[in-house]
């Protein structure tokens, strides 16, 4: 009897979408807006006041219900979607893709196997999204990596 053992490695990608201002400021230097958020994330419960404001002073609020919808609009009649709350999943077949995407109020959260994950082509349609993977120290601007794809595929 043979078992395999699947492991799936997943990356876990923090969305944050940064207002219009600070987008223009950092948009050439990426290292500068990823410093900004390592230094809230590594920042002890001290500073939690100062660091609130901080955090909102560069990065606006998401609208859950209405990200919620748009991601439901463009995915719906995909196969492997689903929807629980505000918790998106796609798991595709045929491309091996498993994807979650949490939704909160001041940043989003993707756990997938894919970098390219089918939750960043949807959210491609919304402005000055910037990611974050911490653990890999991966930073990126959403619309610059799509263009990157656009030359690479």
């Amino acid at each position: 009897m043979v078992i395999l053992n699947l492991v799936i490695r997943l990356r876990t990608f923090y969305i944050f979408k940064v207002n219009s201002d600070y987008s223009k400021l950092t948009r050439t230097i990426p290292s500068n807006l990823f410093s900004a958020y390592l230094n809230i994330k590594l920042s002890t419960q001290n500073n939690l006041e100062y660091l609130y404001n901080e955090y909102f002073s560069f990065t606006d609020s998401i609208k859950k219900k209405d990200i919620s919808s748009f991601i439901y609009s463009k995915l719906s009649r995909d196969d492997g979607y689903s929807l629980y709350g505000n918790v998106h999943m796609y798991n595709n077949y045929y491309t091996d893709e498993v994807s979650k995407l949490i939704v909160k109020s001041s940043f989003m959260v993707l756990k997938s196997n894919k970098v390219n994950s089918t939750f960043l082509t949807v959210l491609a349609h919304i402005p000055n999204i910037f990611i974050i993977d911490f653990d890999n120290r991966d930073y990126f601007w959403l619309s610059n990596f799509n263009n990157l794809r656009l030359v690479y595929e």
